[in-house]
């Protein structure tokens, strides 16, 4: 009898990180080693007809969004669609959703907007995806925002900002916030009461979603916002980067099974930044900025993620600065875990804890 073979993302792990999994974070693993040639194949098919084009041949468009992306970066996009598909189906339905756009300078920004239930005005919650500044849609993580939906009772709003390397920082910073700030004066004109919003990210999404607070805050007229800061009432931050450049975490996690190793992350910052001195800027090293007087902050952190150490970082400092947080790790998860709610029990719990924070601090009295 011939012993079965260990799936090869357990014999790229280390030990330790392997034996700390739960067993269905280690079914989520199974699941996507099971779909990777599948997935991969849509990536092919971008290089393919990438190829097919430059030599003056028809060939299967790219989305438009992707169409002046480097082919790398197309071919990755279309690879993270379709392993994402999988996971997205099922969930909460809506009663109404919405794909509709904003002009935010020259760009018209892309934003889906769920209504969970036919009340005409509702509170909103802008979620901003994650994805490494480089891949990510509305469709993506489309679960993700349904889930939060219909555990809030709020509309939420995702944002399908500009991507890397195509768009650099401040790029889409300034659209994410520039949509928040819409909607704190506008946003009866989409049944969602202005005064009473949250912001959620997931990863990149959660820098951006604690970043466009921060400029909200302290720079409202490179958005053209005035008094947008004050309609902010919770921050819902997920296994996010808040400035970090070394911890026990990015030592210790990592790799090709999550996608997250040094190369990659790295990788994100040189095709993010214009230069390295954007590191320093508060809006991505939240860590150093100054953190008094921002909305009540929940904060969801992965145990074997090389970011678990920038969300306890981020939760000691803004309870020293006197805001008001709910910071929850899940220890036997990697990042991304959010997505995985099809069978993960964890993405579940995160997800309805960040959405009854919100829910309490939107239906609250100012």
């Amino acid at each position: 009898m011939t012993p079965s073979r260990s799936p090869q993302w357990s014999e790229s792990m280390p030990a330790d990180i392997r034996d700390a999994l739960s067993a269905q974070m280690r079914e989520v693993l199974d699941i996507q080693e099971a779909r990777a040639a599948e997935c991969r194949a849509a990536a092919d098919r971008v290089i393919a007809a990438r190829a097919r084009q430059g030599g003056g041949e028809p060939g299967i468009l790219v989305p438009d969004r992707d169409a002046g992306a480097p082919t790398e970066f197309a071919a990755a996009r279309a690879e993270y669609r379709a392993e994402r598909t999988h996971w997205n189906e099922g969930g909460p339905a809506m009663a109404r959703t919405e794909d509709t756009h904003l002009r935010v300078g020259d760009v018209d920004v892309p934003i889906r907007i769920h209504r969970p239930t036919t009340e005409a005005v509702l509170p909103g919650i802008v979620f901003l995806h994650g994805g490494g500044f480089c891949l990510g849609d509305l469709d993506t993580h489309d679960r993700i925002a349904r889930v939060i939906a219909s555990a809030s009772g709020a509309a939420v709003i995702a944002v399908d900002y500009s991507l890397s390397p195509e768009a650099v920082f401040p790029q889409a910073l300034l659209e994410c916030a520039t949509v928040i700030a819409h909607l704190a004066r506008h946003g009866a004109d989409w049944g969602i009461d202005g005064t009473r919003l949250a912001v959620a990210g997931d990863s990149a999404g959660a820098m951006l979603a604690l970043g466009s607070a921060l400029l909200l805050r302290d720079e409202p007229e490179r958005v053209g916002a005035d008094s947008s800061f004050a309609a902010l009432r919770a921050l819902l931050l997920v296994y996010g980067s808040h400035g970090l450049r070394d911890s026990a975490s990015r030592r210790l996690y990592g790799g090709s099974w999550d996608g997250m190793g040094p190369e990659v992350l790295a990788g994100i910052a040189k095709v993010h930044y214009t230069s390295p001195a954007d590191a320093e800027s508060p809006y991505i090293d939240h860590l150093g900025a100054d953190l008094r007087g921002l909305p009540s902050t929940f904060i969801a952190a992965a145990g074997l993620d090389p970011l678990r150490d920038d969300s306890r970082a981020l939760a000691a400092l803004l309870q020293r600065a006197g805001t008001d947080v709910d910071v929850i790790e899940y220890p036997h998860v990697l990042h991304s875990f959010l997505h995985f709610g099809r069978v993960l029990d964890e993405a579940n719990a995160a997800l309805t804890a960040a959405a009854g924070f919100a829910a309490a601090r939107l239906d609250a009295e100012n």
